[in-house]
């Protein structure tokens, strides 16, 4: 059924992760009413959304009529606020999206057995290997596996999920029409045939740095629990935590080496209450205590093919690191390939001049105020930072130090 052109108009005004759309409902009933409201009724009831009354008072439907015809033509759904069909989940949360694209099996959105798997994308071999353990016995039981696509865990726990012949739901931080990052256009493929892909965004819209810590709300508001696998203090994947501690979500972690930088995100959770994880039973008898009969834990004693994780990663292309080029390479693999193969050159590709300036300057782990002699502004080199962070070029140390991760 083809969505109403004044729902899609609505939800293509709003400002993402914004209250906007939970203010605009308490005032008006419908699309319709919001459509025929007058300039002012409009203002009173977004407040100081400025930008989204813009948009609004000048009830131009061109653009949603024309997102709908793209929409329709590529296969990818949309839903709106208003459409019943709409995750419940989602409606619950602060800040709560007001359109979705999907593309996929649409019926996962309000399957109550969703749980979310987040984490560095440049894991170690540790954390790899047990998020691809803990993601198939989750499919196995039933479960919905959810994350963002990304490089690292979020690739890893895409394939767990789909090798044990389960479901994966990824959320990304950019329109449907665009896989990023590239490197995972094979694995975006296969979860778009065995799972879902989401987004607020509309297609054309870019990967922007903003957009991924605005989306790590949708991940954990769609689950009822959160596994956190490996992440620094200031990763995305302790923002997912922070929403999923806001929105009241059950929260996991894997013990790490107490001397990794990669470890102190989960080590900061299980001190604040997270649940420790050694294996996916210590998520699933959590979850299934407070609702029985959500899944079939006596699936994890039956014997049964244990996928393969060196063949999964390579059979759905994950990349774990941004310096991957295309795949990942099994152990067996890299330990036959010369040593100054180890370590790849850095993708600096996408990044800006001001980003690849602080990246050359972390020849050693620097703080942002060391890194001020390289004639940079603090708000300059500290929006680099978190560039750099979010697509893996970089990771934080003790102490307000970064430096490069490879």
């Amino acid at each position: 059924m083809e969505p109403n052109v004044k729902s899609v108009w609505v939800g293509l005004c709003l400002t993402p992760a914004s209250h906007s759309i939970s203010c605009l409902t308490k005032a008006f009933s419908s699309p319709d009413e919001i459509y025929s409201a007058d300039d002012e009724s409009i203002a009173e009831a977004l407040g100081s959304h400025k930008r989204d009354i813009r948009r609004l008072c000048r009830r131009d439907l061109s653009e949603a009529e024309k997102t709908i015809a793209f929409c329709s033509s590529h296969n990818v759904s949309i839903l709106t606020w208003f459409d019943d069909a709409y995750p419940a989940s989602l409606r619950e949360i602060d800040k709560p999206p007001a359109i979705l694209f999907v593309s996929g099996d649409r019926s996962l959105l309000n399957d109550p057995r969703k749980v979310a798997i987040v984490g560095t994308r440049t894991p170690s071999d540790y954390a790899a290997r047990m998020t691809f353990d803990v993601a198939t016995d989750l499919a196995v039981c039933g479960a919905v596996v959810v994350s963002g696509m990304a490089y690292g865990i979020d690739g890893v726990a895409a394939a767990g999920a789909m090798a044990a012949g389960g479901k994966t739901i990824a959320v990304l931080g950019c329109g449907l029409d665009i896989t990023y990052p590239a490197k995972h256009v094979k694995l975006r493929k296969e979860i778009e045939k065995n799972g879902l892909l989401v987004s607020e965004y509309p297609p054309g819209s870019p990967p922007e740095r903003f957009h991924f810590p605005e989306r790590n709300r949708i991940i954990s508001g769609l689950c009822s629990g959160v596994f956190v696998a490996e992440g620094t203090l200031s990763s995305g994947a302790m923002i997912t935590a922070e929403y999923a501690e806001k929105q009241g979500k059950h929260l996991f972690a894997l013990p790490g080496r107490l001397d990794s930088p990669l470890a102190e995100g989960p080590i900061k959770l299980m001190k604040e209450g997270a649940r420790p994880v050694s294996c996916a039973d210590d998520i699933l008898s959590k979850l299934e205590s407070e609702a029985p009969g959500t899944f079939d834990l006596s699936l994890l004693l039956t014997e049964r093919m244990i996928p393969d994780f060196d063949a999964a990663l390579n059979r759905y292309a994950v990349a774990l690191s941004p310096g991957k080029a295309g795949g990942y390479a099994p152990r067996a693999q890299r330990a036959i390939e010369p040593f100054v193969n180890e370590t790849p050159s850095p993708d600096l590709s996408a990044c800006s001049d001001v980003e690849r300036t602080v990246y050359d300057a972390l020849e050693t782990p620097r703080t942002p105020d060391e890194l001020s002699t390289s004639g940079l502004g603090a708000p300059e080199i500290l929006a680099a930072l978190t560039t750099l962070e979010i697509v893996g070029l970089i990771r934080s140390l003790p102490g307000g130090r970064y430096e490069r991760a490879n």
